[in-house]
Formats: structure tokens, sequence, C-alpha cells
């Protein structure tokens, strides 16, 4: 039974090694594969037929002194009629050498032609309330790492530093726009973005690098495996970034197909219309995304611009969340990310917020469009200062608009129709607060429905707010609160949000407390304030059409 047993054993290595045969043949002709087909056919029943008459003789012994036949040179006698250097790795596969096949680019490593000068962690602090530990590399960079596993497996990282579109000149501004897209297309290092992905092939891995009016940023995810991985990346997006231009090419001509689209969408065609209706048609920080803007677009202003946002990592503080143990990433951050070279610069934001053209606009724009229909933009904004307190009764403030708005356009208008309201404080360029609705509806309706809207902004500024609409209201924002503390997502927000807002997002007077006490008073108050001498515009677009607008509304001597 033993040699029975080794000797299937045997047959099973010879089988393996028909597969391995099998696959390193993919990338071959047909013809070829079919002809390798049949020879391991031939194989395979030449092999069964041995295998059971040794198994036989071994198990029944016919004769004690006979020999088992030899299945190897049985083999080797077939393996005449395959190629000499397949029986050369028939033979490795019997010494267990086994190695399967491997597409070139999956060995190719991905800070090929980087050299690495290895740097250090000089000072290593924690703080317990929030359970995080910041590093000082020798470099000057910051990195604030928490080891939480609220999901398993799963490492968040992101690199944040103050600056974005608002440190780019006027002119450089449609390039800038679409750096995201370029380094997305372009690929990473020595890689195209083809490569890229063959190599990082198995490996739950990606980058992203964004760009917003006041910072720019660089994004992962990844599995505890692949963390080395990641920062791999994180290193090559500061040291070696690639811009490819044949991905160029493939954006350009993205981005014109693009401009054509949106001549045909209604929605582009009004944001369109109200970037124009509030800051004119030519203005250099709000350009309409035309042919005009797409010229403009320059592949060596791109690189230039990517190097001033991103070639000074030490501007840039680091944070990394999830399931990665301390000890596991110290050696890693010397390696990859102690090692970018850095500069002393550091950069903050520029307030280029641009005005209205007025402080009150009211316009009545038709629009030609297959589907008929009326929308309606109407926003309000005030200068207010920036707290958390206020910026959660602004959120309050929008969602009892939204409310009451259902309501009403339930009992009165009785026909199909969408609002959407957003209320918020802003703190950077400016502390101000501003109120949003838009109305989408059928056009015999939308006269109608902009007065409900102003009739329902004024009983909340008189206080009239159902107890109920704001006790459902704060009971949804707690159970969020809950939902979201069991991710890892959150706790990147508590590190960033201490870090860079200076407030302990744990702490119940920074939330829980404040939600909490919110009542219709403060509702009433912060309404008051903000609608009061503000700035505002009633934009509503209509099917164009040859008699006068449906819409009038009062001080309509700005309209066209």
């Amino acid at each position: 039974m033993k040699k029975a047993s080794l000797l299937c054993a045997e047959v099973s290595n010879e089988i393996v090694m028909l597969i391995w045969l099998f696959n390193r043949s993919e990338s071959k002709k047909k013809g070829n594969l079919n002809k390798l087909i049949k020879k391991m056919q031939n194989i395979l029943s030449v092999i069964s037929f041995l295998l059971i008459i040794n198994v036989l003789l071994l198990l029944f012994s016919v004769n004690s002194d006979a020999q088992s036949l030899n299945l190897n040179d049985s083999l080797q006698k077939m393996g005449q009629t395959i190629k000499k250097k397949d029986v050369i790795h028939i033979k490795a596969l019997k010494d267990n050498a086994l190695m399967p096949f491997e597409d070139s680019s999956g060995k190719q490593k991905l800070l090929s032609g980087i050299t690495i000068d290895k740097g250090s962690i000089v000072s290593e602090g924690m703080l317990q309330f929030i359970g995080s530990t910041t590093f000082t590399l020798s470099n000057d960079i910051k990195v604030h790492y928490k080891y939480v596993d609220k999901i398993k497996n799963n490492v968040q990282f992101k690199a944040l530093s103050y600056g974005g579109f608002s440190l780019v000149k006027d002119s450089d501004l449609p390039s800038v726009h679409l750096l995201e897209n370029m380094v997305s297309l372009s690929g990473l290092g020595d890689y195209s973005a083809n490569d890229l992905s063959k190599i990082l092939a198995g490996k739950t891995t990606n980058t992203r690098v964004h760009l917003s009016d006041l910072t720019e940023s660089i994004s992962g995810v990844t599995t505890t495996k692949d963390i080395e991985t990641l920062l791999q990346m994180i290193h090559l997006h500061f040291v070696s970034p690639r811009f490819d231009t044949d991905a160029y090419q493939e954006l350009i001509t993205n981005f014109n197909n693009d401009v054509i689209r949106r001549r045909h969408n209604i929605n582009d065609r009004i944001d369109d219309s109200i970037t124009v209706a509030l800051y004119g048609n030519k203005h250099p920080k709000r350009r309409l995304f035309n042919n005009d803007f797409i010229k403009d677009v320059s592949f060596n202003k791109i690189k230039k611009l990517y190097k001033e946002r991103f070639g000074n990592a030490a501007d840039f503080e680091f944070f990394i969340v999830g399931d990665i143990q301390k000890g596991a990433l110290r050696p890693l951050l010397e390696k990859y990310i102690a090692s970018m070279p850095t500069n002393v610069t550091k950069e903050m934001w520029q307030d280029n917020s641009v005005p209205w053209l007025q402080n009150g606009i009211n316009k009545d724009i038709p629009l030609a469009m297959k589907s008929p229909k009326s929308t309606a933009r109407i926003v309000y904004k005030n200068m207010m200062s920036y707290s958390l307190k206020n910026a959660l009764i602004a959120r309050v403030l929008g969602d009892i608009l939204q409310l009451q708005l259902a309501k009403k356009l339930l009992e009165q208008v009785k026909t199909c129709c969408n609002t959407n309201v957003k209320a918020n404080v802003s703190k950077c360029p400016i502390e101000q607060a501003s109120l949003n609705i838009a109305i989408d509806c059928n056009p015999i309706k939308v006269e109608q429905l902009v007065a409900i809207v102003r009739q329902e902004i004024k009983k909340i500024e008189e206080g009239i707010v159902e107890q109920t609409d704001l006790d459902k209201i704060k009971t949804t924002y707690l159970k969020e609160r809950k939902q979201q503390e069991v991710c890892n997502n959150y706790d990147m927000r508590v590190l960033i949000n201490y870090f860079r807002e200076g407030y302990n997002m744990n702490d119940p007077k920074n939330f829980k407390d404040i939600v909490n006490k919110i009542t219709i008073e403060d509702i009433e108050l912060f309404a008051n304030t903000l609608i009061k001498n503000s700035k505002s515009y009633e934009i509503v677009f209509h099917p164009e059409r040859t008699h006068q607008p449906i819409y009038q509304a009062k001080n309509t001597e700005s309209r066209h």
C-alpha cells in the first residue's frame, strides 16, 4: 500500500507538469496549442494504464518478485516526442522546481530606477484622548497615525497641504483644472497606466491626486499586506510623477468631446448660464468650459503646476489610519516617506473670492430644451462667524426648509417636482453663511413654487417651525453619527479635524451636546441673520418661447 501511495504521488506530479505545459502554451498560436493538447491526451492515457497495472500488482501481490512497471522510463520514452527543452522542464518539475507562467511585467519593480536613501524617525508623540501617534521624520514630514480595525484589513492614507487653485495664476487655471485627469491617465514612475495596472495586479491598492480651491491632496486606500506598495506609490507621486504625452492627447480628445456633449446637456447649460449671470461672460477666474478653455490648456504647464503644488512633501501633513500595527509601519515610513527630498517652504491659501456682478440678481432665462421644464435657483448669502454650533444650525435650517417645502408642495401644487435645499457656514476663505434652493418642475407651476419658497423662509424667520420636525432631524443626526463611528473613515476624519481644524470630533461638546441643545429660537435667529441684508439671486430657466416669460418676481428691473 505504501508503494502504491508513492506511485500515486508521482503520477500527480506528472499531471501538474502537464498543466504547466498547457499554461505555458497559452500565448502560442492556436495550432501549436491543439497539438500539445493531443500529446497531453496520449500521455494521460498511458499514465492511467500504467497506474492501474502498478496498483494491481502492489495490492494483490501477483508476483512477489515482480518489479513495478517503471512509470518514469515510460514517460521518458514518450518525452522523446516532446521538445528537448520541455523534457528538461519535466526533470525540473520532478525536483519540485515548478514555476508558474508569469507576465514579464509582473517581475518588474514599482520603484524601478529609483534610489532610496533611507531616513529616520526623529521623534514620536502620542495623544491618548484620540489614540493617535505623531511621527516626526528626519526630512521634517509629520505623519499622524492611528491603529483602527473596525474594518479589518483596511488602511487609509491622506496627505494634505494648503494652496490649491488659490495660488495658481489666472492664465494657468485651465491647465490646473485638468491636472487630476492627466495624472490618472499617465501612470506613475517608469510605467504607463496600462503597465502600472499589470504591476499592481493582485494588489488592492489605489491612489488619487486632488486639487480644490484651497488645498491639494493625495489619498490612498489599501489592504494590510499591501501597505508597502501604497507607500511606494506615494513616494513616486512626490519624487517621480509621470506625464505621458499620449495620455495628454487622449485627455484633450476626451475634453473636446465633453465640450460638445455639454452643449446638449440642459443641466450643464443651466450651470453655465448661472456663471454668466453672476460673474459675466469672460471673468478670468470663472471661465466657461468651452473650446477656448481647452485651447489654453498646456502639457508643459500641467507638469510645472504639479511640481509647484506637490514639489515639497514637507508642506503636507500625512495621515494613516487602519489595520496596520505601529511596529510594522515604522520601517516603511523611514524607507519611503523619510527618504523623500523636502525644503523649508510652507504655503498658505490666498483669498481669491470673486464678488457677484450685483448684490441682488433676478433673471428669467429662456433655454431651448427637448423636454420642457422650469428650473429655479435661489441663493442667499451673508457674513457670519464660523463655529461648530453655527455650522450645525445651518444644516438644520436646510433640512427644516426641505421638510416644510415637501409638505406644502404635496398640499398645494399636487404635481411632480423636485426640490433640494442646503445651508452651510464656510470658514475659509471668508466666514459666511449661505442658503441654496433648487427646484425642477412643470413650467406652469414655477411661479407658484417660488412664491411658496419665499413664504416658507418667512415662516422660519418668524419662528414658525414644527417641534416634531426639529426633533426628527436631531434624532437623525445622532443616529447617522453612530453609524459613521463604526468605520475606519470616521477615525481619519477625527485626525484631520483635530490636527487641521483644532477640535476633537469625539468630544460630546463638539457634536452631540450641540445637536441636543438646538432650539427653534436658534433656527429663527440664524435665519434672520442670514436673510436680512443678504446678497441673493433668483434665476429661473424655462423652455424657450416667443411670448412673454411666465415667471415674474419682485425687483424684476434687472431681468433681461
